[in-house]
């Protein structure tokens, strides 16, 4: 197993361990090369980002059984360190997931 596949791995773990978040199975997660970014502290880190889409939500339908209202699940970037693999947090578009499952 290479490492974009490891990284990937251990977000499919944390997900189904924590159950904070849940992700479209039907998108492929997405891990992009390592890169420096600067994180939310303030440090600049080299980091692999693994991007995946939240299941859709919210689907409402008419008296006729046409869906009227539908909600996309957002996408989401989970950043993980690219010296030891930790799992760092997820940024999304309301905000961060901590590693323990808090918002």
């Amino acid at each position: 197993m290479n490492i974009k596949e490891q990284v990937i791995q251990n977000l499919k773990n944390w997900l189904a361990k924590t159950k904070v978040i849940s992700y479209d199975e039907r998108i492929p997660l997405n891990c992009w090369d390592k890169e420096l970014k600067d994180l939310r502290n303030g440090t600049v880190k080299e980091v692999y980002i693994v991007s995946f889409k939240t299941k859709s939500t919210t689907i409402e339908y008419n008296e006729k059984g046409e869906v009227i209202s539908f909600f996309e699940g957002m996408y989401c970037f989970a950043y993980f360190d690219a010296e030891t693999l930790e799992f760092l947090y997820i940024m999304k578009k309301a905000g961060y997931i901590e590693v323990d499952g808090s918002y």
